[in-house]
């Protein structure tokens, strides 16, 4: 069967038959509201949004303020967190300068002429370096930044009984300490077994200060993942949503 449409029906006449059946009165027909329909036909609906968007964007630029119950609201980027995690960056990059200096080889090795207060220095300042990017790192607002420091202190530990027979010692919070006395006495070779040869201490310690500093770098240029008192905020896919809208 076809439907037979007149030449004289325009399209308002489809809406006639929508929600079902009803009565007609004099602002419907079949439940569709002819007043509605004309100001949408006429464009004086049109003009009363436009109107209404118009406000509503001068409200805002007047500096009204739109309360949401999200709590992303009151997230931030910290910058006390960011500055935190550029040091870190810097300490990473100081601890891996003084492991590489002790793998240097041939000229340039501080072991060259087996003088052992230019290697007691070098040695020193590694371990300055490394406490200081351990202390720091373990300690950051970042997690994942805690947890490679915690597998840096892990690689160390590998060294622990060979530390100590130099008279380096691992103690409280994974911080080295060194006897120069006992440092001095120990055989040289014993020294370049832990620090001047590749996959060491010294090896292991550069490739995770690198990736420390790569991971704090990472994480300060994330934005809107810190609360106001510098810690890291959970964001569930609601919390999200609620944000976008």
């Amino acid at each position: 069967m076809a439907i037979q449409i007149s030449a004289k029906q325009d399209y308002s006449y489809l809406f006639s038959s929508l929600n079902g059946s009803g009565s007609k009165n004099s602002t419907s027909a079949y439940g569709f509201n002819l007043t509605d329909y004309a100001s949408i036909k006429n464009g004086s609906y049109g003009k009363l949004l436009k109107a209404y968007y118009k406000q509503d964007r001068s409200d805002t630029a007047a500096g009204t303020t739109v309360k949401s119950t999200s709590p992303l609201n009151k997230i931030k980027v910290d910058a006390t967190v960011k500055k935190e995690l550029t040091d870190i960056q810097t300490y990473a990059d100081e601890t891996k300068a003084s492991a590489a200096a002790l793998m240097e080889k041939g000229s340039r090795s501080v072991f060259k002429n087996e003088d052992m207060d230019k290697i007691y220095q070098a040695v020193s300042k590694f371990t300055e370096d490394y406490n200081t990017l351990m202390e720091k790192s373990q300690n950051s607002s970042s997690p994942s930044v805690a947890r490679y420091a915690k597998s840096m202190a892990y690689a160390t530990d590998f060294y622990k009984d060979s530390l100590k027979e130099m008279g380096i010692t691992i103690g409280a919070n994974n911080q080295l300490s060194m006897d120069k006395d006992t440092f001095m006495k120990t055989d040289i070779n014993k020294i370049k077994s832990v620090f001047n040869s590749n996959n060491t201490l010294s090896y292991q310690a550069s490739s995770n200060a690198v990736a420390i500093g790569n991971k704090a770098y990472s994480e300060s240029n994330k934005s809107a993942l810190y609360t106001a008192n510098g810690t890291y905020n959970i964001m569930n896919a609601s919390d999200l949503f609620n944000r976008i809208v």
